[in-house]
């Protein structure tokens, strides 16, 4: 508990010196962004979520270095289970990422309780995304509050291209609500393929297929988005 205390103090610490650097940026734009997937079913971490296709919808706001985000998870299905509403921030330095991810599960034809923090998870990540010499990525995120075990997840992956597809194989493991006895397991294991479909000149359409594997669940996914 000290060392996930001291790793999220250094975390604040290094946003906040990131942050007063980018003010330095001469070209530093505001951009904002917006977007939807639809996915046949909502698989996080090798875990599944949703029994029906889900809607994702995403905003985001970003001025350099630094993203603020909102991200969220809607079951087709008419179910009171499946939803999700998270907001982010993230801080960049070319290829490493820290940020913090605080997730929200409202239910359907209930209050949420969205302004009682204690129905709130926060998570603290920090990502490489790999470089053309070393392409191989990394990310460990640990939750940080309203978890009293701080569940750890780590992930690395491999990306590769076959023709028009960029691929990426991962391997996913983690403990506590990751897993079904709460010890470290590998719980996601599979690779993705994507593409974008043109449309016309200046639409195209995203184009992603999973394939899934928990050995922990024993479970296995084939998942298939849109994103627009």
């Amino acid at each position: 508990m000290k060392l996930i205390k001291k790793c999220l103090a250094i975390s604040v610490l290094c946003i906040t010196v990131f942050t007063s650097n980018a003010q330095e940026i001469k070209e530093s734009k505001l951009t904002f962004d917006i977007g939807v997937d639809l996915a046949s079913r909502y698989i996080w971490r090798g875990l599944q979520f949703s029994d029906s296709p889900a809607l994702q919808p995403y905003a985001e706001l970003t001025s350099g270095n630094f993203t603020l985000g909102a991200w969220a998870s809607y079951e087709t299905g008419g179910q009171v289970v499946g939803q999700e509403f998270d907001l982010y921030a993230t801080y960049n330095i070319n290829a490493f990422t820290i940020g913090l991810t605080d997730y929200s599960f409202p239910v359907d034809l209930n209050s949420d309780g969205y302004f009682n923090m204690k129905n709130h998870i926060g998570e603290a990540i920090v990502s490489f995304a790999g470089v053309k010499k070393f392409p191989i990525s990394f990310m460990l995120g640990v939750n940080v509050y309203n978890d009293e075990d701080n569940a750890v997840y780590t992930e690395i992956g491999v990306p590769f291209i076959i023709g028009d597809y960029e691929l990426s194989a991962f391997l996913g493991a983690g403990n506590n609500m990751y897993t079904t006895d709460a010890d470290f397991s590998v719980t996601n294991i599979g690779f993705s393929a994507s593409k974008d479909l043109k449309i016309t000149d200046t639409f195209s359409l995203g184009l992603t297929a999973s394939t899934i594997f928990n050995p922990d669940t024993d479970d296995a996914y084939l998942v298939f988005m849109f994103s627009l």
